[in-house]
């Protein structure tokens, strides 16, 4: 216990890093609870929404057209009808792939203030002023699809929170049920920590309203776009400024020590998730358990842990197998995410960095980060370059208690359920095809010079980047 109380993870030093680098603050007096299964998430949703009174901001990167959705179109529907202010984040894109406008539209009809980020099918035409119309097609096409909202979260009264991987629909709400389903993770927090995503959420959805209107007003003589955001940001600090008991009923309810930690690449030009994890893997001393749908780092990150592993860290990465990734997404968009997964494998391995493939009927979709047990990451970021460099993401980072331990064992049930890939499997792949020998993302720039690779430092100094 004296090793655990002592690790560096743990220190003030470390602490005080981590605000700098995130922008973030370490809150005491929380209550957690882990919830590995999409029906233990479920069972705690319904509940908080049931009993709501106030306020209810949700967050989701999809909401498919099921039972389940139906379900929460209609407790929705029934909550603004008692009076409670209910709003809702969705990433645009996957509406058209949930095939979700619909139900959306619903529960706009119904009172539900709903808001889709970054819409797809808008600003297509080039400018033929700018140069080649089709360079400006595909970067347009690349932006837009890099620039998406992967958040979920269910915030009520702005007193309890349920973060985490897992979205709206039977495939998540039936976890841990039906073979079929996902495995994947939530956490529930209450306390001081709550206020942070509160406030996040109020800032993003004033934003995220702005980006609508300012679409919508942008041909008007006069418009002023500075401005118009200025006013957006005024009126998210006033409605924050004044703490209405709806939103910030701030009380300690448990020991816990958590930090939220927003990840808003485009929305603010920083990459805080991807700093609070190359510190956190700086620091690791015995292991580094991680996870997500499709394992695909970038350099900056896959060289990070390889770091960790010449210092005697263990490193395990799972993903899913070919068979489980068919689950996903389009067949995982047609066996993309599979190949481009596979061709990270060499590399890795050869640099000890040990890769679990999913062998259960349900994909894995869980996101959880454990080191050491002494600190847990629960939320939406995946092992990724769009996460990485490109997606909002939330996260909740619990230092010390049960929890990182709690999740290590869930990692342990898990490893079993997986198969270890074999260096002797891997194959080096064309070097089209390498993602290691691509040019660096120039995102790379983005984060703190104190935590590049001695590798991806060169490069970035050597203008080894893709251009724009």
């Amino acid at each position: 216990m004296s090793d655990i109380q002592t690790h560096p993870l743990l220190e003030s030093q470390f602490q005080a890093e981590t605000d700098r680098l995130t922008g973030t603050v370490l809150r005491e007096g929380n209550s957690v609870t882990f919830l590995p299964s999409g029906s233990q998430s479920y069972a705690k949703r319904w509940e908080l929404i049931e009993g709501a009174r106030h306020s209810l901001d949700l967050a989701t990167f999809s909401i498919i057209n099921d039972g389940t959705s139906q379900r929460l179109r209609d407790l929705l529907a029934k909550k603004v009808k008692e009076g409670v202010a209910v709003r809702m984040i969705v990433d645009d894109l996957a509406v058209y792939s949930a095939m979700s406008a619909g139900i959306l539209s619903e529960m706009g009809k119904a009172g539900v203030a709903v808001i889709r980020y970054h819409k797809v099918f808008r600003d297509w035409l080039p400018d033929l002023r700018k140069g080649s119309p089709f360079s400006q097609l595909v970067q347009s096409f690349r932006y837009k699809i890099k620039r998406r909202f992967h958040e979920k979260f269910t915030l009520v009264d702005g007193r309890e929170l349920i973060l985490g991987g897992i979205n709206w629909g039977d495939k998540y709400a039936f976890g841990g049920i039906r073979p079929e389903a996902w495995r994947d993770t939530d956490i529930y927090l209450a306390g001081p920590a709550v206020a942070d995503v509160q406030r996040q959420f109020i800032r993003s959805f004033f934003l995220y309203d702005a980006m609508e209107k300012e679409y919508e007003a942008r041909q008007q003589p006069g418009f002023d776009r500075e401005a118009h955001y200025e006013i957006a940001r005024v009126q998210a600090e006033t409605v924050i400024a004044a703490k209405p008991t709806a939103y910030f009923p701030v009380s300690a309810a448990g020991n816990e020590r958590v930090r939220y930690v927003p990840h808003k690449p485009y929305d603010e030009e920083r990459l805080r998730m991807t700093e609070a994890c190359l510190l956190m893997f700086q620091k690791a001393q015995r292991y580094i358990y991680w996870g997500c749908h499709a394992i695909r780092p970038p350099r900056i990150i896959a060289e990070s842990l390889a770091q960790a592993v010449q210092r005697g860290v263990e490193v395990r990465l799972i993903t899913n197998s070919k068979e489980s990734s068919r689950g996903l997404l389009l067949h995982g968009f047609f066996g993309f995410l599979y190949r481009e997964c596979a061709n990270h494998f060499h590399w890795l391995i050869e640099h000890g960095i040990r890769v679990f493939e999913w062998h259960k009927p349900g994909a894995f979709h869980s996101k959880n980060l454990v080191i050491d047990d002494v600190v847990a990451a629960i939320g939406s970021y995946n092992v990724a370059n769009g996460s990485t460099f490109h997606h909002t993401e939330s996260s909740l980072i619990v230092y010390g208690g049960e929890m990182p331990a709690a999740v290590r064992q869930q990692f342990e049930i898990d490893f079993k359920d997986c198969r270890e890939v074999q260096l002797s499997e891997t194959k080096i792949p064309p070097r089209k095809h390498d993602p290691f020998l691509r040019l660096l993302d120039r995102r790379n720039l983005l984060i703190d010079r104190s935590l590049l690779t001695d590798a991806v430092r060169q490069d970035l100094d050597a203008g080894r980047i893709k251009p724009r």
